[in-house]
């Protein structure tokens, strides 16, 4: 008879071990499942993000491809005006036609043509090309920094659906076993 009282006393331990390990596993397979709908939800958010953030780094492309055309148009009239020696010109070019931000390049290009240097060409000139396009590569760089944060977030969120997944498995487990 005293082996009884301790068999039922193990068949009892056994029962309150496997209902808390149940317990554990069905809030971990919630968690898991929530926390999984969450990154999902942020890789989304990041996604959509990333995808404006293109659209406007491509706006940013074209404005300043519209401004290096319209500085190269305007170094262009503005060195006629120059060659042709026609001053009205020049002072029409400056104030009415030259952006505000141009004219240290514009000047700096009239002194090396005063000096009888070959002016530096536009295009080649890495500092005005900076620029023109840092904005369009700020905008590229946040798009892909949110890219890469969209991948991060996506993944994270597939362990959390993984981990529900075989939560969700052991708790079938442990229901067919106590059964």
């Amino acid at each position: 008879m005293s082996g009884q009282p301790l068999s039922r006393m193990i068949d009892r331990f056994l029962e309150v071990l496997a209902v808390i390990l149940l317990g554990i596993a069905t809030v971990g397979t919630a968690w898991c499942a929530l926390q999984s709908q969450l990154w999902s939800g942020e890789a989304d958010r990041l996604e959509n993000q990333t995808a404006a953030q293109r659209v406007e780094s491509n706006r940013l492309y074209g404005l300043a491809t519209q401004t290096i055309s319209y500085d190269v148009t305007t170094v262009a009239g503005y060195a006629q005006a120059v060659a042709s020696g026609n001053e009205n010109l020049q002072e029409f070019f400056r104030p009415s036609l030259v952006r505000a931000e141009f004219l240290d390049y514009l000047n700096t290009w009239e002194q090396q043509v005063l000096a009888g240097e070959a002016p530096r060409n536009l295009l080649d000139d890495d500092e005005y090309l900076d620029s023109v396009l840092d904005p369009y590569r700020a905008a590229q760089d946040k798009a892909e920094s949110d890219a890469k944060a969209a991948d991060d977030a996506g993944r994270l969120g597939d362990l959390y659906t993984l981990s529900t997944v075989l939560l969700a498995v052991s708790l079938f487990f442990a229901g067919v076993t106590a059964s």
